[in-house]
């Protein structure tokens, strides 16, 4: 409680009081898929993943696909079509790396998470939402964001019931974190979520303006408030192994990244609408604009 509330004050401190200048700045380096609705373009993506290797993963809402591209940004190849059968997709969203060769992705609009292997093909469900064992424990489920980390755990964002939910790589219900408030711990309007290098997770809330660090154990770690628009959207999270992390405020259109703390060091404003994001191996980050491009930023130190 004490480490939430120290970070609280700190993280609310002006930045002249708190040292705090935006020593780093976020440009633009690249352009991984600009808009349009060919092949290696985008009409609203809707979520990005990065692998080990810098390979990318792009999940487009609008044309229910999921697009690969290699570490430069060559395009290698799509999944998916509109629809709910097997290889098909409603709307997806959240994508994840699920280890080293299996790509996760939140199939909104069904309900559900599907796997993909790094080559595109389809190696089935992992959680169906909908189950009614399932739903039998949990009350129905909004999904609105998808993580993993790396010991193969699933967390799905509830939208309706503000709450974490955590899976094992078999699609098993092992608890739930959260809950609707303003406690530590709980959420209010929860809008995205991210596994750290660590086993843990950093969520942000639209209505509590808040992120919070969970440590593996599901125990909030530490707390900072955040400047967030009014308009109800999507608040991308992305968190790197040196513990930073990137929130992304959709309405806004601004990304702000964070130290493991809750010191802001960069901020970019004016993005169209900025729904997903991701820290690549080499620090940069992936931004994938719904209503435009996916860029790659370089996250750089001010002279």
């Amino acid at each position: 409680m004490h480490a939430i509330l120290i970070a609280l004050l700190v993280a609310s401190a002006p930045d002249s009081a708190r040292g705090d200048t935006l020593a780093w700045a976020l440009r633009p380096a690249a352009t991984i898929a600009p808009q349009g609705d060919g092949r290696g373009q985008v009409l609203e993506p809707s979520g990005v993943a990065v692998d080990a290797f810098g390979r990318i993963v792009v999940a487009d809402a609008a044309v229910h696909r999921l697009q690969r591209f290699d570490a430069d940004g060559r395009w290698m190849g799509e999944s998916g079509s509109l629809g709910s059968d097997a290889g098909q997709l409603r709307r997806p969203e959240s994508v994840a790396m699920l280890g080293a060769l299996t790509v996760a992705v939140l199939d909104r609009e069904n309900r559900r998470v599907e796997s993909y292997d790094v080559f595109g093909h389809r190696l089935g469900t992992i959680v169906d939402l909908q189950s009614a064992t399932l739903t039998d424990q949990t009350g129905r489920i909004e999904p609105i964001a998808l993580t993993a980390d790396r010991g193969g755990a699933l967390y799905v964002a509830d939208g309706d019931r503000d709450r974490v939910l955590v899976f094992d790589a078999t699609g098993t219900l092992l608890r739930t974190i959260g809950g609707f408030g303003a406690r530590p711990g709980s959420f209010r309007g929860l809008a995205g979520l991210a596994a750290t290098g660590d086993g843990g997770i950093v969520t942000a809330e639209r209505g509590n303006a808040r992120v919070q660090r969970f440590d593996p154990s599901g125990r909030v770690a530490v707390a900072w408030p955040i400047a967030v628009s009014r308009t109800a959207g999507a608040m991308a999270v992305a968190a790197d192994d040196s513990g930073r992390v990137a929130i992304a405020d959709e309405p806004g259109g601004s990304v702000r990244v964070f130290d493991r703390g809750g010191r802001a060091l960069a901020a970019v404003t004016g993005l169209a609408r900025p729904r997903a994001l991701a820290f690549a191996p080499d620090g940069t980050l992936l931004v994938a604009e719904a209503a435009g491009a996916v860029r790659r930023f370089t996250l750089l130190r001010r002279e």
